[in-house]
């Protein structure tokens, strides 16, 4: 791999490890919590992670420059000039190297970038009711992405007496099933606050 790396011109190696960056940046607010939920690492201080959720656009322009920086050192540039006969650079072998090597680094920072959008259709979720099992709304915070409803599910489906959990970014609520014999409505807002996202029951709910 290093002697691939060695092979890329500056422009190219600077514009791949720009473009993650910047793709890794654009996703924090919303894959960040998820990857920390997989990782069993909890707390309300997740929630601070939704600041970077303003400045994801700009993120996302600067990881889509500077991909295409690099995919125009690999594949654009006036290379007869710039390779001399004979070097690492003029090796076919070394270009088709250098092309995969780029395709790779491309697929992970789409893949980055895409996954916040895909949320709703790969972790679609029902929510079922019970003949015992009573149902409450929570109005849930710092919920700036359709990614940031899987933590939240989560969260609530560990809970000893969730039947289920239904989240949704827009209103951010989640509706929870559970049975009121083994759980109670603080149990749900202190789960989903101590995956980052603090939540009250919602307002006429609350009152009855």
């Amino acid at each position: 791999m290093d002697k691939i790396k060695s092979q890329m011109s500056g422009g190219a190696k600077l514009g791949l490890a720009g473009a993650v960056v910047a793709a890794i940046a654009a996703s924090a607010c919303c894959v960040g919590p998820l990857v920390l939920m997989l990782l069993g690492i909890s707390g309300a201080w997740i929630g601070n992670l939704t600041a970077l959720t303003p400045y994801q656009p700009i993120f996302m322009t600067v990881a889509l420059g500077l991909l295409g920086l690099a995919f125009y050192k690999v594949y654009g540039g006036k290379k007869e000039e710039s390779c001399a006969p004979g070097s690492a650079c003029s090796n076919p072998k070394m270009g088709r190297l250098n092309k995969i090597v780029l395709w790779i680094f491309a697929a992970l920072v789409l893949g980055l970038l895409v996954f916040p959008y895909a949320v709703p259709y790969v972790f679609a979720e029902t929510a079922e009711a019970q003949p015992q099992a009573k149902q409450v709304t929570l109005d849930v915070e710092n919920m700036t992405c359709y990614t940031c409803a899987i933590p939240v599910r989560k969260s609530l489906e560990k809970v000893d007496g969730v039947v289920s959990a239904k989240v949704t970014m827009r209103p951010p609520q989640a509706v929870v099933i559970y049975d009121p014999a083994r759980v109670t409505t603080e149990d749900l807002t202190r789960a989903t606050t101590n995956a980052g996202y603090p939540s009250k029951v919602k307002g006429e709910e609350a009152q009855k």
